[in-house]
Order: C-alpha cells, then sequence, then structure tokens
C-alpha cells in the first residue's frame, strides 16, 4: 500500500457519471490521515465534547458555561482547548497551552477570577490577554501578541458549541442554515439529553467510511432490509437526498403515518399536497465533514465521527441522544429501530474495513441515479484536502 497520494491519484471528478471514489489508501493511509487533520479538520466546525468531567460527576457544557468567567477545559483530536465565558456573555475558546512555557492553564471546570497558570504564575483576563507575570515586568517589547492567548473560532447553536481550529471554509450559519429551516417548529434548547449505552466508542473504520455509509441510501435495501428492518418503516419510493454546499439532507415518509412527525415540527416543502396524511419518518442531516444531526419524533440523534490521530482504520464514535418527546422516545428502538440501525452500520463498515485493507480495492464507480450523496462526500473531501486548488 502506498504511503502517500498525490492531488492525481484522489481525483473525484464533479460529473458522477464519470467519477471514481476516493482510492483505498485514502483510507487507510497515516499520512493521508495527516494531511486530512491539516486541512478538513482545520478548516470546518467540530462540535466540542457535550461533558466536561467536573468534580460533581459529568457536567453538562451548556450548563458550566452560564456565568461571566465561567471556564471549561476540552479536548479534540488530541489537542487541549478551554471555552472561557467572557464579558457581555461573549464565548471566547483559546488553546489550554500557556504562551510561558506551555503548561495546561485550566484543569476544571471554575467560575471567575484571572486565568493563572499553575507552574509559574502567568496571568490572562477573561479574553485571553496577558495580564501580568513576575519577572516580566519593563521588560522591552513585551508584551508580544504571541504572549496573548490565540482566539480560537468558536460558535454556539442550541445546545452545542463548535469550533474551527484554523481559518473555516465559511462561517458557521453557511454549514447549519438549512437545517435551522427545515424544523421550525423544534427548538434546540428544549432537547434533553438522555444517557444511553455507547455514547461513545472507538469503532472499526475510517471516519470517511462511517460518513459515505451515512450518505448511502442505496445500502439501505440491502443492509437495512425487512422484514422488520428500516427498509419496511420507510416508503423507500419517497426517499430524497437535497445536497447543499457544507450540508446533506435525506429523508423519506414514514410507512406507517402514525410514526411519522407531526406537520407542525416541519418546514411546509415535507408535506405531500396530494396525500396531506403522509408524515416524514425522519430528517437525516449531514454537516460536513463528520457530524449528522438525525431528528425524529422522538429527538434527536448526534453522530460524531472522529478521526483518531495515528489510527486511520479507526474512528471516535459519539452517539448522542436528545429526547424531544419522552414517551415515544421509550419507543425509539421498537418504532424507529434505532439501536437496530446503528449495529447494522457498525458491522457493515468493519466488513468495509478490513476490504479497504485488504490489497484488493480498486476505485469504484457510483451509480448516478442513486449515489448523488456519497459522490458530493467524496468529492468535498477531494476539494477541501487540496483546498481550492480543484480546476477540474
Amino acid at each position: 500500500m502506498k504511503t502517500s497520494l498525490s492531488m492525481k491519484e484522489i481525483f473525484v471528478d464533479k460529473d458522477i457519471g464519470r467519477a471514481q471514489s476516493l482510492p483505498a489508501s485514502t483510507f487507510v493511509d497515516q499520512k493521508f490521515l495527516e494531511l486530512e487533520l491539516g486541512t478538513i479538520f482545520a478548516q470546518t466546525w467540530l462540535l466540542t465534547p457535550p461533558e466536561n468531567n467536573a468534580e460533581d460527576g459529568l457536567a453538562n457544557f451548556a450548563s458550566s458555561l452560564e456565568k461571566t468567567g465561567s471556564r471549561v477545559p476540552f479536548n479534540l483530536l488530541g489537542k487541549p482547548f478551554f471555552l472561557q465565558r467572557g464579558q457581555q456573555g461573549k464565548l471566547n475558546c483559546f488553546p489550554n497551552v500557556c504562551t510561558h512555557a506551555w503548561h495546561p492553564l485550566v484543569e476544571s471546570a471554575t467560575v471567575g477570577g484571572a486565568i493563572i497558570c499553575p507552574q509559574h504564575g502567568r496571568q490572562f483576563d477573561n479574553e485571553g490577554r496577558f495580564v501580568a507575570q513576575a519577572g516580566f515586568e519593563k521588560m522591552e517589547g513585551f508584551p508580544r501578541e504571541s504572549d496573548h492567548l490565540r482566539n480560537i473560532h468558536v460558535n454556539e447553536w442550541g445546545q452545542w458549541f463548535f469550533v474551527s481550529t484554523g481559518e473555516p471554509l465559511a462561517p458557521f450559519h453557511e454549514f447549519v442554515e438549512k437545517v435551522q429551516q427545515s424544523m421550525p417548529g423544534i427548538k434546540l434548547e428544549s432537547l434533553r439529553r438522555q444517557r444511553v449505552e455507547g455514547e461513545v466508542r472507538e469503532v472499526a473504520g475510517n471516519w470517511k467510511q462511517h460518513a459515505w455509509n451515512y450518505m448511502d441510501n442505496f445500502h439501505i435495501r440491502f443492509v437495512h432490509k425487512g422484514p422488520e428492518g428500516l427498509a419496511d418503516a420507510i416508503d423507500l419510493s419517497s426517499y430524497r437526498t437535497e445536497l447543499y454546499k457544507f450540508s446533506a439532507l435525506q429523508w423519506a415518509y414514514a410507512r406507517d403515518d402514525e410514526n411519522g412527525f407531526g406537520h407542525q415540527f416541519l418546514a411546509d416543502r415535507f408535506r405531500d399536497p396530494k396525500n396531506p396524511s403522509k408524515r416524514v419518518f425522519a430528517l437525516w442531516w449531514f454537516i460536513f465533514p463528520n457530524i449528522t444531526l438525525n431528528f425524529y419524533p422522538w429527538g434527536l440523534s448526534v453522530n460524531v465521527y472522529m478521526p483518531i490521530p495515528g489510527k486511520p482504520d479507526k474512528t471516535l464514535f459519539l452517539w448522542l441522544q436528545y429526547a424531544l418527546d419522552e414517551e415515544k422516545f421509550r419507543h425509539r428502538n421498537s418504532t424507529w429501530l434505532s439501536d437496530q440501525v446503528d449495529a447494522e452500520d457498525i458491522e457493515a463498515i468493519s466488513f468495509v474495513s478490513k476490504g479497504a485493507k485488504s490489497g484488493f480495492a480498486p476505485r469504484g464507480r457510483f451509480a448516478p441515479k442513486e449515489e448523488a450523496g456519497p459522490h458530493w462526500f467524496h468529492r468535498l473531501v477531494y476539494e477541501t484536502v487540496f483546498n481550492g486548488r480543484t480546476k477540474q
């Protein structure tokens, strides 16, 4: 297996009729993963972990950051950061690294006061500006810009926080505005977090294989086949894929109208004028590069396919559940097949991962009427890795 890939070698044609999938090497090669971490994952909006390890147990980020001066540390892709609620409620994100000798600044969730490095006492204000440190008084040309904490791009949406560690491809709203427009009757702040088994798992398969599988409606009739599978729970003939610049939506009507959304929750465009009784089974939103927001009548399942540095053939899988309707949430497995679909996908991807590593995996073609979603994803990976240099 080759250890490095050129732009030409991974080219994904924008014409689905000519395009080939990304080569198998991009799913198993350590150097390509490092390239992705420095391009895709430095230029997009990433979901921060939803909890922090506070002294009183797992505490929710949103509740831990309500007060001015509150701060919470977290790690993302192996790098340390912390969120800080500044003046007038402004949220900041900074590297959790002192600008003097690089010691972590924030060791646990705290509220109030200056940020003081535990190693040498360097102090920063709530906006990350250098304030003082013994021994540095009246030093010429000090403080420099690098002595202040670097501001990391951060956004709040609902009860979640998103960061972009580099210069983002686009403002945050361009990634999520279509999501907001699709479900005006659902207030994200009102969703209630529900703890379930398997919320954080290391699973087989490169992060792109999980995203590819998610965008692929072709596999539903095979991997999620009936009887009593997802293929039977939805009206497959109604399945739609909508592709936007940095997000994509898949949706279908429920085979049984009782298992669909009430019309008050979703945008009017989801109503069938010829059959008003039809109801949408789910809205499956993908936010590039690795977040899925799966809206059901019972609530929301957030999936995050996080790369693991040093392990290109593994993924850290976050599977977070939020209730909209408590009674329906209790029936999410029997009616909406939540656990079943999850288990079927994880198993299928483990087999695909073995195929990618076999040395016998050619570049596949895309079925134009069935695989517009996977093609969109592969092309966007290619474009983002090569940072606008794609002329074809």
